[in-house]
């Protein structure tokens, strides 16, 4: 397993868009203004065009805010203000860039929605996710600063504004190690996950997702499924559907069904789905239909396999439970009453009318 603490990792961690504030509050105490002001603005513009741009938001928010910054820094009214205060000015400005951010929410993640990138809408809710943390995290600060010019009669602004920079050291490195052990964990969890091709119709793989999440997303995204009809002697096996299955879960279908893994092979998938369904992958399997199958849950680029038994050893020799063998007119008498899956029914008429026929033929 790859090491999670590693530098890219922690590059990927949107709160670091926070560390050219946390600089700031530091240096400010140590350099003139224009020197403390132009390195947080450095480490804005470098982090802005290092780090990916689904990660960016928070250090666009910082550029903004130490630019305004470098041109207060021109002006003596600015220059003049004791340390904490000229601080204090640039964490309003911080805050209102975050709020506007925030409200407009909406309107980004909707022009985003129109390019369908995945990825970067999942990274932008996670910048959200801490533009919204550190807006409450730093209202919360002024609000202090606040009640300490209205009640602090001492006039010490030395010792005030300790307390009032001293807030914000701690709480902005406490928001990066948050989000970055909320992400630890989200890494450890996607080290377990099963990843599924996203693919076009007519099955070019165009990218990959996670299936939990994809689930959740429902029919937006087409993911390959083998599905095996397994046939013996003219009946066709059947068995219920295991209830956490996302489509019909409960009714009769083939119980050889599997997602095509993110590069697996076909002829692999099909064969992992015998194996664990019957204890062998060694039965005779053709290839018999490929279509598109979408409804309000699922969407799904099915290829369907046959595997036709007559030698009765083989068929007792696999272990099959909780299914039974349905002859045709078994299956003609109760199709339409809901108790098949709706993949089950489209395809049993292409069944009938190719494989089942030439069983029929054999027998008469």
């Amino acid at each position: 397993m790859k090491d999670f603490f590693n530098i890219r990792n922690l590059f990927k961690n949107p709160a670091l868009g926070l560390l050219p504030l946390f600089v700031y509050s530091i240096l400010m105490n140590y350099t003139y203004l224009w020197e403390s002001t132009g390195i947080a603005l450095f480490l804005s513009l470098l982090g802005y065009f290092t780090v990916s741009k689904q990660s960016r938001l928070i250090y666009g928010i910082s550029i903004v805010t130490f630019s305004i910054g470098m041109l207060l820094s021109f002006f003596s009214f600015f220059s003049d203000l004791h340390t904490v205060n000229r601080f204090v000015v640039l964490e309003i400005i911080f805050v209102a860039m975050l709020i506007a951010i925030r409200l407009s929410r909406s309107n980004i993640v909707k022009r985003l929605g129109k390019t369908g990138n995945l990825m970067l809408r999942n990274y932008l809710k996670e910048s959200f996710r801490i533009a919204f943390q550190a807006q409450y995290s730093l209202t919360l600060h002024l609000m202090l600063v606040l009640l300490f010019y209205l009640f602090d009669s001492t006039g010490d602004t030395g010792e005030r504004g300790t307390v009032i920079l001293l807030y914000s050291q701690i709480v902005l490195p406490m928001i990066f190690l948050l989000e970055e052990g909320r992400l630890q964990i989200l890494r450890r969890k996607l080290v377990k996950e099963e990843w599924l091709p996203v693919v076009s119709e007519q099955g070019v793989v165009t990218g990959r997702v996670a299936k939990s999440i994809s689930r959740d997303m429902k029919n937006r995204l087409m993911h390959p499924v083998v599905r095996v009809a397994l046939i013996y002697q003219g009946s066709i096996y059947l068995k219920k559907r295991d209830p956490d299955r996302l489509l019909n879960p409960g009714m009769l279908d083939y119980p050889f069904e599997e997602y095509m893994p993110f590069k697996a092979e076909i002829g692999e998938t099909v064969r992992h789905s015998l194996a664990q369904e019957c204890g062998s992958d060694a039965l005779p399997l053709r290839f018999l239909l490929k279509y598109t199958f979408e409804n309000e849950i699922t969407k799904r680029l099915i290829f369907l396999y046959v595997s036709n038994i007559e030698d009765e050893a083989l068929f007792n020799s696999l272990r099959l439970s909780e299914g039974k063998l349905w002859t045709e007119s078994q299956i003609e008498d109760n199709i339409g009453n809901k108790i098949f899956s709706e993949c089950f029914e489209l395809e049993f008429e292409y069944l009938k009318n190719t494989v089942l026929m030439t069983q029929r033929f054999k027998t008469e």
